[in-house]
């Protein structure tokens, strides 16, 4: 799955030219597999990674000729091989890894890719369908329908593609810094809640996508549309409980709730739930038993747990 859309929207320029890296096949271990893309802009620089960053460069001085030449480029990296020590590479991931480099340019609409962002922020899904032929007129399309399983045949690739997780964090204090820039850091949509106008307005939190003043009774389901998990760390007994009520009202897919074992009891009571019956949606004590007790141990756990439960979902191909 890839998961730098919004890092991709953020340095995606219409009237621009680019070079789309896509991974279409993979041998043995490597570093990222089919599917995941790069962006390469005219000038060498990249956004994203297929490897740990030692074939990037490499790949950069490909993409000045398929620019050149406007046309599709296949590009096979045998990891494998001695040969990987004359290119001074040095990479050990004894896999094989194939490319396919094609051009966007306003000339050829930038082959769909602006409808595939602009889908990705509407938070629809659907499948980048791109032509792997080598030397050849370059052609894509992005389709919107439910993300199907990648595939690959002779002639194409089609990858499945999913908007990045979109997470609320209900409570603004202290705790939530490290928690919002973990988030950050994976790519994920943050919305951060909080009925403190002072707390949401910290400049920690500039990097949030949509901040909130609200309190836990006025949350309406407006305010959970789209949301994929959402982690409620109040430190209210009372907020805590509403939002937790509301969430699975909306049928949030992850719940995450901070406290003890007794006090996930105590809210679940409030609403004649045993924990049984949200098992693998609600989890109290949010987060996994990595051990540590600080924030940023707290907040590590967190995402460690929401990355684990949206891959083992059918949300992440």
């Amino acid at each position: 799955m890839q998961e730098n859309w919004l890092e991709l929207q953020a340095a995606f320029n219409k009237n621009a030219c680019y070079v789309l890296a896509t991974i279409t096949d993979t041998q043995g271990p490597t570093y990222r597999k089919p599917g995941t893309m790069m962006l390469i802009a005219a000038d060498g620089k990249c956004t994203g990674l297929l490897s740990g960053g030692c074939l990037e460069v490499d790949i950069a001085l490909h993409a000045q000729d398929v620019l050149l030449l406007n046309k599709t480029k296949r590009l096979t990296y045998d990891l494998k091989a001695d040969a990987e020590l004359l290119w001074g590479l040095g990479l050990g991931c004894d896999g094989v890894i194939t490319l396919l480099l094609q051009p966007l340019t306003p000339t050829n609409d930038h082959l769909d890719f602006i409808h595939l962002l602009s889908a990705i922020s509407m938070r629809k899904p659907g499948y980048y369908q791109q032509n792997i032929t080598d030397n050849k007129i370059p052609f894509a399309r992005f389709v919107e329908q439910e993300a199907p399983c990648l595939a690959v045949d002779n002639n194409k690739i089609n990858i499945p593609i999913i908007p990045p997780i979109s997470i609320a964090i209900c409570g603004a204090g202290p705790d939530a810094e490290p928690l919002v820039n973990l988030s950050q850091q994976l790519g994920w949509k943050i919305h951060l809640w909080d009925h403190r106008k002072q707390y949401l307005a910290q400049s920690c939190f500039n990097v949030c996508h949509h901040k909130l003043k609200i309190r836990a009774e006025q949350a309406t389901s407006d305010n959970f549309k789209d949301l994929d998990a959402i982690v409620i760390m109040s430190h209210n007994l009372v907020n805590d409980s509403q939002f937790l009520a509301k969430s699975l009202a909306e049928n949030v897919n992850y719940i995450g709730l901070l406290g003890p074992i007794s006090r996930r009891d105590k809210i679940l009571n409030e609403h004649k739930i045993k924990s049984d019956d949200v098992e693998g949606q609600v989890y109290g004590p949010v987060g996994l038993q990595l051990g540590g007790r600080s924030p940023q141990a707290i907040a590590l756990s967190i995402v460690a747990e929401v990355q684990q439960h949206f891959t083992n979902t059918s949300r992440i191909q």
